[in-house]
């Protein structure tokens, strides 16, 4: 680790304290200009989708830990040239046209979910309060011999033969 910050550093410095040699305009172009370059050719719709990308990595690995982790390391690279192999631009304009599904009618029926939510809570609650203020009344027993008495139990009973067809 201090082996690749030492390098980092030195790089850095070159680049800075050296701009006019052909080192410093070449550590320049490669380290600054060309990925300055390749950001400004990211649009929206890549954006979103790599934001949703990175979304889904943290929930693999919240929800299954390292297993998740190498879930997402395997799936990743499939994922993202199978994307690459379509435009982009199709994913985000259905996922667009899902969000607005969703907003015109999916918000509805949350909206009654979540407003249902708490009513159903509130009853369960009363129910296990009412459940407890009733009065516990001692069970009737069973007329007739009780399992404490002293009868002969289980020994007066035939034995049980298991029979198999093998």
């Amino acid at each position: 680790m201090p082996l690749v910050l030492g390098l980092m550093s030195a790089v850095v410095i070159v680049m800075l304290a050296f701009p006019d040699t052909g080192i410093g305009r070449g550590l320049k172009r490669w380290l600054v200009e060309e990925p300055a370059r390749r950001l400004n050719r990211i649009h929206r719709g890549k954006a979103a989708f790599y934001a949703v990308l990175a979304v889904i990595g943290f929930v693999l690995v919240l929800l299954f830990e390292a297993d998740g982790m190498r879930l997402f390391g395997f799936l990743l690279p499939d994922t993202l040239v199978w994307f690459a192999m379509f435009d982009v631009g199709v994913f985000v304009d259905a996922l667009l046209i899902t969000g607005a599904i969703l907003a015109t009618n999916g918000l509805r029926a949350i909206r009654a979910q979540a407003t249902a939510l708490p009513r159903q809570v509130l009853a369960l609650l009363r129910r296990r309060a009412a459940r407890a203020r009733r009065a516990i009344r001692p069970s009737s027993r069973p007329t007739g011999t009780t399992a404490d008495d002293d009868g002969p139990g289980w020994a007066g009973q035939r034995a049980y033969r298991a029979f198999s067809m093998a």
